[in-house]
């Protein structure tokens, strides 16, 4: 089963190597549309102070960001995780600042000791300077090119922005304003864009306010600002709205929107807004999910498939493996059937999820953990085969009580470990992860949250989802972490190794499907509207709700149980 492929061929990317001709403000035609999936240039790209050469996609990528900035002031670096954003927004960062100045590079802290490990490799020469906390002081700031902040909520207001109360309609409103360390800078880059997305199409959450302020300091000086992120959205088209109006403000969500004014129009165009009686809830209009996708290329996005890569890296493919358990379901019964008498006495899952939702949702969360739970031991056993086969794995979890039943069948059957959660963070996260990758750790536990982002595992060609998240975004992104454009990777294709992912579901002892497998189906299915968006993909889904979806999958299966 192949998941997450891009439709973008290989040849007809390589094909697009002329520069485009560039029209500030407007969509642009196909030219600058294969630019957009290149994977390769006339010539190599070179930026001064470079010491490790581009790839041929990245310097493509270097290309059409630099035209993007040309038409809009700003860019969307979309490429799949893995393959290289970090050294091509250094590489853009480095050549601005051939004229003077200093770049501000927004990112998650867990992404530090990346960026400081590709400056090291590729621009040895550029100096960085972390900015973090609630305590800024600008006066005193460190002598550097790069001045990476972190993400957090509260580093970035203290660092970049002055707040002021206003009176708007009788109530006091805290406005944000972006400071001089903001509007001095030669060149600004926000990577892991899509955690600013907000709430359902607003600036919702200071992090995202803040951005927003930076976005409009940024265009009102003319100083290029460039996103990047691998997964636009993760769920539903509304994700990506903020986002862009962080880069090119209204401007640019007009540009994807035909025959719009307002920046409202892209909810009616492409998010299918419905009212429920307490707001407007905002899905997916199918239909339009080609066009946005085909719009976003020909204004500000770039975006290359590791598919797109060819040979250069390794083949790899997904097992769907059902564990039929024996024994160890009884909590999990208990918890479905109780459930599943619920659903029954309100006339079935729509009106079930129509009259209790925030209920429904703790009840199928409660299924989902403990589908999880019961099946460690067996997934245990599954990793120490591959274990025993010589092979590194990463497994992947949601849960602690998961979690906890798989450490604990680790060390019983003497199996080395280590492990990425919430709770590991700063210099013991790049121990583990260097444990794993340089040292004696056979197995990586991961929380796919924690570990979804900033982390490469390459150690490993074989990952194991113990359990699966909610968003196929986050699927990806956690997928993503042993399949990345590196020299490990890249000698596993020269000696025809495969990448796999084994997502292990729990089932009866007869057989029968539990939770885990209608959560999977509909998680499937999801990915095919991100991909629409991310990669450009065809549509063939609903646009309701993955938790509703897995309810209705799950009700007829339990039902004849």
């Amino acid at each position: 089963m192949a998941l997450f492929n891009s439709n973008i061929t290989a040849a007809a990317a390589t094909a697009a190597t002329v520069v485009p001709v560039v029209t500030p403000g407007l969509v642009a035609g196909d030219d600058v549309l294969a630019a957009s999936m290149a994977l390769t240039t006339p010539t190599p790209v070179t930026v001064p102070g470079m010491v490790r050469p581009y790839l041929a996609h990245q310097g493509a990528a270097h290309i059409a960001i630099n035209d993007s900035i040309a038409r809009f002031g700003c860019a969307l670096l979309g490429d799949d995780m893995g393959m290289g954003k970090t050294q091509v927004l250094v590489g853009l960062i480095a050549e601005r600042l051939v004229k003077g100045g200093y770049a501000l590079m927004f990112a998650p802290s867990m992404a530090l000791a990346g960026y400081r490990s590709d400056l090291a490799a590729a621009f040895p020469s550029l100096r960085l300077a972390h900015l973090y906390g609630r305590t800024a002081d600008l006066a005193s700031l460190p002598a550097a090119d790069i001045y990476f902040i972190s993400d957090d909520a509260q580093s970035m207001q203290a660092w970049t922005t002055n707040v002021t109360v206003e009176n708007r309609g009788g109530k006091s409103v805290k406005v944000y304003t972006a400071n001089s360390l903001v509007r001095n800078a030669a060149i600004i880059t926000r990577d892991e864009l899509h955690r600013d997305k907000g709430s359902e199409g607003k600036a919702s959450g200071l992090r995202t306010k803040v951005m927003m302020a930076v976005g409009e300091a940024a265009r009102a000086a003319g100083i290029p600002i460039i996103g990047a992120t691998g997964t636009l959205l993760t769920n539903r088209p509304v994700e990506a709205l903020v986002p862009l109006q962080i880069l090119g403000g209204a401007d640019l969500v007009k540009a994807v929107t035909p025959g719009s004014k307002a920046v409202s129009g892209f909810l009616w165009r492409y998010c299918a807004p419905q009212s429920n009686g307490f707001g407007t809830k905002f899905g997916v209009t199918m239909s339009r999910m080609p066009e946005l996708h085909d719009l976003l290329r020909r204004t500000v996005y770039i975006r290359r498939e590791k598919s797109d890569l060819g040979e250069a890296l390794p083949h790899s493919g997904w097992i769907v493996k059902p564990i039929a358990l024996n024994g160890v379901l009884t909590r999990y019964r208990r918890i479905e059937r109780e459930f599943l008498d619920l659903v029954r006495e309100e006339d079935g899952p729509e009106a079930m999820w129509r009259k209790a939702r925030a209920e429904t949702i703790t009840r199928m969360t409660a299924m989902w953990q403990e589908a999880g739970a019961a099946k460690a031991a067996a997934s245990v056993e599954y990793i120490a085969d591959l274990v025993a086969q010589g092979r590194k794995v990463v497994t992947f979890y949601y849960h602690q009580a998961v979690r906890d039943g798989l450490l604990n069948g680790l060390a019983k059957a003497g199996i080395s470990y280590t492990v990425i959660d919430g709770s590991v963070t700063g210099a013991a996260r790049e121990m583990s992860v260097d444990d794993f990758q340089n040292g004696t750790a056979q197995v990586m536990v991961a929380q796919i949250k924690a570990a979804g982002m900033a982390v490469t595992l390459t150690a490993a060609a074989d990952a194991v989802f113990v359990q699966v998240p909610w968003s196929a975004g986050d699927l990806k992104q956690a997928a993503d972490r042993i399949l990345r454009v590196d020299d490990r990777t890249m000698a596993r294709a020269l000696n025809g190794e495969r990448i796999t992912w084994h997502v292990l579901q729990a089932a009866h002892a007869d057989g029968a499907p539990t939770f885990d497998m209608a959560m999977w189906s509909v998680l499937e299915t999801k990915a095919k509207v991100c991909d629409a968006v991310n990669a450009g993909r065809e549509v063939t889904m609903s646009d309701d709700s993955v938790m509703q979806q897995a309810l209705e999958a799950w009700y007829p299966q339990a039902q004849r149980h």
